[in-house]
């Protein structure tokens, strides 16, 4: 009998690791490799996991980027973990839109899945996706972007400090950064940030205008201005930055 519940205690626990090393982190304890392998084995699934609103993610992200910029309408963008590319397509889908995406990836079969989405959009001319690990830094100038975007990614990023750094220096004097923090940090220890936690990092980055806005059920949305200005930079620059010998262009 002893014998038996021990084996189920075990079992128990087993469970509880799988769960929280594999699906409630995704895999970052285990390390950043883990975390690329995790993404490429889930990417033909992740869409249906997520179920993003689109038309929310047009209200609460791609007009709010706009408003922001205004009357800039051709913004060059970084979007940093672009996934899938939530964050360029709902760009492209904006009406307003005519900047330039470039979204940024470890996973391969992420990329993939977002390539075949742009391509059957007809969003080319609006979206470029390279293989890049931002865990390794940014292979960018200073001052690049008019917009720098990271959601729901830094916490699984192997330094989210040092990521958050190389967002804001790729960021022109002026720009828009958007990124977010984990709502319930119950489950990640030592990975997630507070608001105030969140607020000293930016402002030690010269990042001014800090905005903490209540998103969605797990995440905050977190907007800041880069300290300057300098003039925009525009989609027209995108050749400027590309290609780069650190990135594998998709596809």
């Amino acid at each position: 009998m002893m014998s038996l519940l021990a084996v189920f205690f075990l079992l128990l626990i087993f469970g509880f690791l799988f769960w929280w090393l594999v699906i409630e982190t995704e895999g970052v304890y285990l390390g950043r490799r883990m975390v690329i392998f995790l993404y490429d084995l889930y990417a033909s699934r992740y869409d249906r996991v997520k179920q993003f609103d689109e038309h929310a993610d047009l209200m609460l992200i791609s007009q709010p980027i706009m408003a922001c910029i205004q009357p800039q309408a051709d913004p060059l963008i970084l979007d940093v973990a672009t996934g899938a590319g939530r964050l360029p397509l709902i760009m492209a889908r904006n009406g307003c839109f005519r900047g330039h995406v470039i979204g940024l990836d470890a996973s391969r079969r992420m990329l993939d899945v977002a390539w075949r989405k742009v391509a059957a959009e007809r969003f080319e001319g609006y979206i470029t996706l390279m293989r890049h690990d931002a865990g390794e830094g940014l292979p960018y100038d200073d001052d690049a972007f008019d917009v720098v975007t990271c959601l729901e990614a830094l916490e699984f990023l192997p330094d989210p400090q040092a990521a958050l750094k190389e967002m804001c220096r790729v960021l022109r004097q002026g720009g828009t950064l958007l990124t977010s923090i984990r709502i319930d940090t119950r489950w990640m220890p030592n990975r997630t940030w507070n608001d105030q936690k969140m607020r000293c990092e930016l402002k030690a980055l010269d990042m001014r205008d800090i905005r903490i806005e209540i998103w969605q059920e797990d995440y905050s949305q977190v907007w800041a201005r880069k300290a300057g200005e300098c003039e925009p930079i525009g989609a027209g620059a995108r050749d400027q930055v590309l290609p780069s010998p650190h990135q594998v262009a998709i596809p």
